[in-house]
Formats: structure tokens, sequence, C-alpha cells
């Protein structure tokens, strides 16, 4: 649920995108919120392939990793752990990890899991119009875009359609629209109450909870989470304490050839072994 909350900006379907004036938005925040999110979720699907890095940040754990897109899904592969890249034990656990992925129906199942979390995400996204008021607080120029900012606040209304979206009736912060590419550029949101799941039964959010997500056009028409703060606590299945406290910085983006699951391997080992030389240089 929260995995699916935080990639919040991701779309899938391939359709043109609303402007504003085919949707008819006028001054309405609201309205111009309706029309990004629905340009989200029928984002046409990219025809490149990409690679990228990610810094994830915690408290006591700083990790690198080497991502790139394949036909049949997502792959990646651990870099560094605290500024050190792998060794001993260590590499032989990520090598095997990775190779089992040539296996197919591994990558088919790691496939399957990678779509529920994109239909979790759209999910959330397709509700945020309905869950909050929408109230302009400004506007920017940059590159050529004309960035709107607004501010959110529940919505008193608002009837969650999926139990995914139950997260949002105790939230409110801000939104940054790229009102020139009507897409989604930045939200920022707060718990401002305790959220229970399911009655409390299946867990709950705390009140203060706070994320961050943002995405950046790293090639035309083609934008991705480049930015990700997380801050929750929680429970979760009455039991379980949630505690998630890590910054994500995904940068390094760069075009690849379509690849085949082996050549995707092939290609993360080589970013590991540059990696390592780096290190020690």
């Amino acid at each position: 649920m929260i995995a699916a909350l935080l990639s919040v900006v991701l779309g899938c379907l391939a359709q043109a995108p609303q402007t504003p004036q085919t949707a008819g938005l006028a001054q309405d925040p609201n309205a111009l919120v309706r029309t990004v999110v629905y340009n989200e979720l029928h984002a046409p699907e990219s025809s490149e392939f990409h690679a990228w890095k990610e810094k994830q940040v915690k408290p006591n754990r700083t990790t690198t990793k080497q991502y790139v897109e394949t036909p049949d899904g997502l792959l990646g592969r651990l870099l560094t752990v605290n500024g050190k890249p792998l060794s001993g034990d260590d590499l032989s656990k990520e090598n095997a990890r990775i190779n089992r992925l040539l296996d197919p129906k591994q990558m088919q199942t790691k496939r399957k899991q990678q779509k529920e979390d994109e239909n979790r995400t759209k999910k959330i996204l397709a509700a945020l119009p309905d869950a909050f008021i929408y109230k302009q607080t400004g506007t920017a120029e940059k590159d050529g875009h004309t960035l709107v900012m607004l501010r959110f606040t529940p919505n008193p209304n608002f009837n969650p359609p999926s139990r995914e979206a139950l997260v949002l009736q105790g939230m409110e912060g801000d939104m940054t629209i790229d009102s020139t590419a009507m897409r989604l550029v930045k939200i920022d949101g707060t718990m401002m109450r305790d959220v229970s799941i399911g009655w409390g039964i299946i867990g709950h959010l705390d009140k203060g909870g706070k994320f961050e997500v943002e995405q950046h056009e790293i090639d035309k028409g083609d934008w991705e989470i480049t930015y990700m703060r997380l801050n929750f606590t929680g429970k979760a299945l009455i039991f379980k304490t949630i505690r998630i406290n890590e910054v994500d910085t995904s940068y390094d983006f760069r075009k690849v050839p379509k690849m085949s699951v082996a050549d995707a391997i092939n290609y993360l080992k080589k970013a590991d072994s540059d990696n390592a030389t780096v290190a020690e240089k």
C-alpha cells in the first residue's frame, strides 16, 4: 500500500494527453488536477529503454543500486553499501539472486509483482482529484514551462473507492504541476491524523507521517521518479510495527538498447565491475 502511494506519479496506458484547451480547465485548480491525473494514467508508453542509478539513504544504511529496463520488466542490482562495493559473501549472494532471474518463471513472478504495484499506484492516483480540495498558491517559470503550485486539503465528501485510497483521507500538503506539459512534478503530503485501514484490523498510519515524490522529464515525453522521501510510522496487521525513514534519489539516466533478461544481467554485472574500479581509484 505504502509503495503504491509513494510511486503516485507512474502511468501505464497509451493514449494522447489532454491539454488545458481540450479539457476546458479555465481557472479551476481541481479541474487542472483532474486533467493532469488523466495524463499520468494515460501517458504514452515509451518505446525507449533506460538505465539509471538509485541512492537510498536510511538512518544506518546507505545503498546504491543500478537499474535497467527490459521488455520483460525492470531489473536491479545492489552496487554499494555505505559507500563500499560488495565483496565476499555479499557479492556471492547478490550474484545468486540476480542469476535466478534467468529462470523465466522467476522473471514472470517478478513482472507480476511489478504490475500489481502499478495497479495499486493507479488506484491511488485516480483518486487524487476527488480526495482533496485544491487551491492555487502561486506560479513560476522554469525552462520555458509554467509551474503551478497548489495547496491540497481533505475533501470531507470523499468516499474512497478502494482500500489503497483510504490513506488519502488523512492527508494535506502541496502539489506542483507543469501546466505546459500537463504533468505532475511534485507532491508533498503530511498525515494530519491517524488513518486506519480495514477498521484498524489491517493496520494504521500515525499522524505526522510525511512523503515527498518528484518526477522529471528524463527524455522527450518520458517522465520518471527522481526523488522520494518517506517518513512513516504505524502498525500492520495489529502487531507489526511500521517504521519507514528513507530518501531515494535516482540519477544518471541514460538510453540503453532493447535487452533480453540475460543481456540485462550482464549489463548490471558490468556496471558492478565498473563501480568497483572507480571505488578503487
